[in-house]
């Protein structure tokens, strides 16, 4: 099932604190407080008065045009609307530009204990990057139980039961020269464009289990170009033991799918049999699928060429 990651504002201060540069303004704040909502808000509305359609819950962005029309009121009037708004659902307040803190906002966060930052950062560009990193780090993610490799440049994810050789194919790839991402659980989520991205387990990162031998160290076996950090995943493949009352797709006419998170993936499922090179046959079709993204269809233009043949054959039967 997917799941949704935990973040507070301990954690958004020190990962994304680290490139934005975020300075703590007061040292009451609940920093334990959890963050549930990927958008950000910039309370422009509220300040000015209108709380109907306030967006609490969210990080709340202090701009030049807030402080701007804040200049333009009295103390009373700030302490008064600062106070109106920390009633609400707010994780925490940054101040972009470096702009002065005002010291109503303060003291209001204070009381409720909401952490307020500043920040160097214009404030255009600390809404973008803030937006990309709440959406990566709040999105749902699941894990799925398969070894990624990047192939050619594309992201495959191998699927298939346990003991049907997922990792010794893999291994045998890697000797090849393509590169691992994860082996046996791939943590999976979407990323805000819609792409499906997987990355291993930090205790499991480089490492495979190859039966026989047990556990080994990719990178320190193979180099360090031999590893990746994640990938987005393009095609899905299947490992199953032939079955021989299965009807398998031998032309690969009609293109199959596999979900995941909501996003349709290219899937592909290749029976095992003694004898066939596994790792072969995943090479092909990374190569083919790579043409199909090109509007090269190989099954399609042959079954395009064969009825072309037909046609002409049946009008050279009229003219006869």
């Amino acid at each position: 099932m997917p799941k949704k990651n935990r973040l507070t504002v301990q954690q958004l201060y020190n990962e994304f604190g680290k490139n934005d540069v975020l300075i703590p303004l007061n040292t009451l704040a609940d920093f334990d407080k959890e963050i549930t909502k990927m958008g950000v808000n910039r309370p422009s509305l509220a300040i000015a008065g209108f709380f109907e359609t306030f967006a609490e819950g969210r990080i709340q962005v202090i701009g030049k045009t807030e402080y701007d029309f804040l200049e333009t009121k009295d103390a009373e009037y700030r302490k008064n609307i600062f106070k109106k708004i920390v009633d609400y659902d707010i994780p925490c307040f940054i101040i972009a530009r470096s702009l002065p803190c005002p010291v109503e906002l303060l003291d209001s966060a204070e009381e409720r204990k909401i952490a307020v930052f500043s920040t160097m950062a214009p404030t255009g560009i600390l809404i973008a990057n803030l937006s990309y990193y709440l959406y990566d780090t709040l999105t749902e993610q699941i894990l799925i139980y398969g070894v990624l490799i990047d192939i050619f440049g594309v992201g495959v994810m191998i699927l298939g039961k346990s003991g049907i050789g997922k990792s010794e194919t893999a291994l045998e790839l890697i000797t090849r020269g393509h590169r691992l991402i994860a082996d046996d659980q791939i943590i999976t989520k979407r990323l805000i464009g819609g792409e499906i991205v997987g990355k291993s387990d930090d205790k499991l990162k480089d490492h495979m289990e190859i039966q026989g031998i047990g556990i080994i160290n990719i990178t320190r076996i193979y180099g360090a170009g031999a590893t990746k950090e994640s990938k987005q995943i393009e095609l899905v493949i299947m490992l199953e033991e032939l079955d021989k009352s299965k009807d398998y797709d031998r032309t690969g006419l009609y293109d199959e799918l596999y979900d995941i998170l909501g996003v349709k993936l290219p899937f592909v499922t290749i029976p095992v049999i003694f004898g066939k090179n596994i790792a072969t046959l995943i090479e092909v079709a990374v190569k083919n699928h790579i043409l199909k993204q090109k509007g090269y269809h190989s099954a399609r233009e042959f079954n395009s060429s064969i009825i072309e043949k037909i046609l002409e054959e049946e009008k050279k039967d009229k003219d006869s």
